[in-house]
């Protein structure tokens, strides 16, 4: 049957018939459809969300400015990133005559700087942290061969200092990234050494961790709190458990085996480049332990109690 209708066809004709009926109404919903597509996008905030960002690193290149830009610009078969880059104003290869604050991916955005990592029982960090590069030529030395049976001394590291200048934008970054991003807790503004303790060394103990926190910036202990506690382990020495534990419960991913193992020493050398820079031996040393104990003390004081109780032999 044809659904063909002559020009003269009355309305009425046209709606009586089943079949041009359903075709009208089918256009007229696809009309009503292509209208209200077109439509306005009202906002209306909720109050249930968050931020991505609760964690800040901070890094050193080891290059120089335009090799570092290569580096966390280009693709490459192990491409990195990082959110914001700070040239060396004593650096040739920066050729500006001001120090200016590269941002390299957008804060809203995952970029590639963490790598392998963990902190106070996140990991993969990349996804929860904003990274910030400062350019600065720390370089290693490898060891010489040694006899067989022989354990080989790790690397021989060197580390310039940093230029006021670039401690000076840094810091203004930080207090607006801070600003931003409320979340960041001061136990949470770290180095990559303290992400990935096993296999980094950046930025290194020539970074000003206590000037940034005499700023509002990141987490520091309290001198007299410090001093309690070394003269308490002095009389009564902490054991490495405890000490383990402890570092475990700041944020630091280490394995509680009682023993003085690689791991461990890698752990220690990290906290001590943050919080002992004067004294980065991997060992677990009274000063050590007291100025791991009164970080406890300040920002996990729910923990100290049982980190404080050591067992039974």
């Amino acid at each position: 049957m044809s659904i063909f209708t002559p020009a003269s066809a009355s309305k009425s004709t046209i709606l009586a018939n089943p079949i041009i009926g359903r075709c009208f109404a089918i256009i007229g919903l696809l009309l009503l459809s292509a209208c209200a597509s077109t439509g306005k996008t009202s906002y209306l905030p909720s109050e249930n969300y968050n931020s991505r960002v609760s964690i800040l690193v901070i890094h050193h290149t080891s290059a120089n400015f335009a090799d570092s830009v290569n580096i966390l610009t280009k693709k490459s078969s192990n491409s990195v990133s990082s959110h914001y880059l700070i040239p060396d104003p004593s650096d040739e290869s920066y050729t500006k005559k001001h120090l200016e604050i590269f941002e390299l991916v957008p804060e809203t955005e995952r970029a590639w700087h963490a790598g392998r990592s963990y902190w106070a029982g996140k990991s993969s960090l990349n996804d929860h942290s904003i990274g910030i590069e400062v350019v600065n030529q720390t370089y290693c030395e490898k060891p010489a061969p040694v006899s067989a049976g022989t354990k080989p001394p790790k690397r021989l590291c060197f580390y310039p200092d940093f230029a006021e200048s670039q401690m000076v934008i840094l810091i203004e970054l930080l207090h607006d990234i801070l600003e931003r991003h409320p979340r960041i807790k001061p136990t949470h503004i770290i180095g990559h050494s303290d992400i990935a303790p096993d296999r980094k060394i950046d930025p290194g103990p020539r970074f000003p961790w206590e000037r940034l926190y005499q700023l509002g910036i990141g987490a520091w202990f309290d001198d007299a709190t410090v001093t309690k506690y070394w003269q308490q382990f002095t009389l009564k020495p902490m054991p490495l458990v405890n000490i383990q534990k402890a570092l475990n419960a700041y944020g630091y991913k280490i394995e509680t085996t009682g023993v003085l193992d690689e791991q461990t020493r890698n752990v220690l050398s990290a906290f001590q480049m943050h919080f002992r820079p004067s004294q980065v031996t991997g060992e677990p040393t009274i000063e050590t332990a007291a100025i791991l104990y009164a970080l406890i003390e300040k920002y996990r004081a729910d923990q100290l109690d049982k980190l404080l109780d050591i067992p039974a032999r």
